[in-house]
């Protein structure tokens, strides 16, 4: 998935301190990055197997140095809006995000997540998803829809995405060059609506 980075204009009911966790699930806990993040962070980041499927912004090797970047550049934004993913017994298995759209596209948000090598094909990206969009309609009222896009190489992120009802919507043909392979992006989107009447939401 692409990286999400930036901050959003969309003002949020309530604020996630610092340290506490946003969402539970049954496999993971999603809560802010902390600097005890940054030896785990780069460690699982520094994979081709991850950074092919992510914007030119997202550093390749992926260093300590920029870990610390990362981690100081989302603990001040306001509001949070990207974070660590664990598992319930607190080891670092990924991270997860969203990146704002502005002008006439401003309530729209995209969002991102990538998960550790070793500890993909548990389950932990698609409960990761779940959760977090949840918490996200919630805490942003004004947010109408979350999209995500993924190159057509990347196998994995759209079982994810269907997993946790987002659409295909569409494909941007030859729309992406990852280190001289053209490639297309495909287009997944989630509106609240559907959202709330999946969930049983008022």
């Amino acid at each position: 998935m692409a990286d999400t980075t930036g901050t959003t204009d969309t003002t949020a009911t309530t604020l996630p301190t610092r340290t506490a966790p946003i969402v539970t699930t049954d496999k993971c806990i999603i809560r802010p990055y902390a600097a005890s993040d940054a030896e785990a962070s780069a460690a699982g980041a520094n994979h081709w197997e991850i950074v092919q499927f992510m914007r030119d912004t997202f550093p390749f090797p992926y260093t300590i140095d920029n870990a610390n970047f990362w981690i100081d550049f989302t603990l001040k934004a306001n509001p949070i809006v990207n974070f660590a993913i664990t598992d319930l017994d607190g080891t670092f298995v990924g991270g997860i995000g969203l990146k704002p759209n502005v002008d006439v596209e401003r309530r729209t948000n995209e969002v991102g997540y990538w998960i550790v090598p070793e500890h993909q094909g548990k389950g932990y990206a698609t409960s990761a998803l779940k959760g977090f969009i949840a918490w996200a309609f919630k805490e942003f009222p004004d947010l109408l829809r979350i999209e995500a896009g993924v190159f057509s190489t990347n196998i994995g992120s759209p079982k994810v995405l269907e997993r946790a009802g987002f659409t295909l919507e569409g494909v941007r043909r030859k729309a992406v060059e990852k280190k001289g392979i053209v490639q297309d992006m495909f287009m997944y989107g989630l509106l609240r609506d559907e959202f709330e009447a999946s969930s049983g939401s008022q």
